[in-house]
């Protein structure tokens, strides 16, 4: 065993040492994932939050930052947590295995979140969250909210206009993903028609000018830093169609960052944009379209 090794059982043996008994709710919490500090910003009582992870406090990735400016910041190490001396972590289910078995061996109560790919996923996330932290009664408040602000963005349509959502990489929401059930709820038809695991399509540039969307939802990420996986949301042909054929909206994605309860914030966005639409269309004469950049195209159908 080196001597580095043996500096560092010697450390976590002290730290371990200093770790506090569970009390009944911790007043001591260390979040070490981004999509755990989201949900624990909405949930954990004052002051108990005494670390998150560094992009919690990064706006272009979160949107509870402005919340958590105070919060000291680490980077999911072990090293990061113990000096802490937590008396719970929160984690993901993505968290690496090394890290959450010290914990445990260390007897420290994790709770964790998992990746969230519908609605009831993230109420689940909010109640594990709100459980661990002996915080229920507010979980309950959070959730209410968001169901709230869902049901609001809901838009019936005869006739879906049809939309797709997509974003850097060239990439697409497919309808079994949280962005394609928004594009549902909002009143949308996606013409992507792909399902799978990741929740992500790839059509290419010429698949999505043939899908002929009435909306294209861009989903911009960090637009001050320019970049070749947002590039392709800026292709001449794809600006052209959109100019000529579509309506555009340009969302934050940092708004759905982990898919949590801020996804309503898109799903109002979009059903402010399906009222435009209905609105615009019910303006023009049959087979007609507009040509401005942001109007509704339906000439080309």
């Amino acid at each position: 065993m080196t001597r580095f090794s043996i500096g560092l059982l010697a450390l976590l043996a002290c730290l371990l040492a200093a770790v506090p008994a569970r009390a009944e709710a911790p007043s001591r919490v260390v979040s070490i994932n981004l999509c755990s500090d989201i949900v624990a910003a909405d949930v954990a009582a004052p002051g108990t939050l005494k670390s998150v992870f560094r992009l919690g406090r990064d706006p272009e990735d979160s949107p509870v930052a402005a919340l958590l400016a105070d919060v000291p910041p680490n980077d999911g190490r072990i090293e990061d947590i113990l000096p802490f001396a937590p008396d719970l972590v929160l984690a993901h289910e993505w968290t690496l295995p090394f890290t959450l078995d010290l914990l445990a061996r260390m007897n420290i109560p994790v709770a964790t979140v998992k990746d969230a790919r519908s609605f009831e996923d993230i109420r689940e996330n909010i109640r594990t969250v709100a459980a661990a932290l002996g915080r229920e009664e507010k979980g309950e408040e959070v959730i209410a909210r968001f169901d709230a602000e869902m049901a609001a963005a809901r838009r019936e349509s005869a006739n879906a206009p049809t939309a797709i959502l997509y974003q850097d990489l060239g990439s697409a929401a497919t309808p079994n993903s949280i962005l394609g059930r928004i594009l549902s709820l909002t009143g949308f038809r996606n013409v992507v028609t792909e399902e799978n695991v990741v929740g992500l399509a790839y059509p290419g540039i010429e698949d999505v000018i043939a899908y002929r969307p009435e909306l294209i939802a861009l989903g911009i990420y960090r637009p001050e830093a320019p970049s070749q996986a947002n590039a392709v949301l800026e292709h001449p042909a794809l600006r052209l169609y959109r100019e000529r054929y579509a309506r555009e909206v340009r969302l934050d994605a940092g708004g759905w960052t982990c898919s949590t309860r801020f996804v309503a914030v898109i799903a109002s966005r979009l059903a402010a944009t399906h009222d435009a639409m209905t609105r615009s269309s019910s303006t023009l004469p049959r087979g007609e379209g507009q040509t401005a950049e942001g109007s509704v195209g339906r000439g080309h159908r």
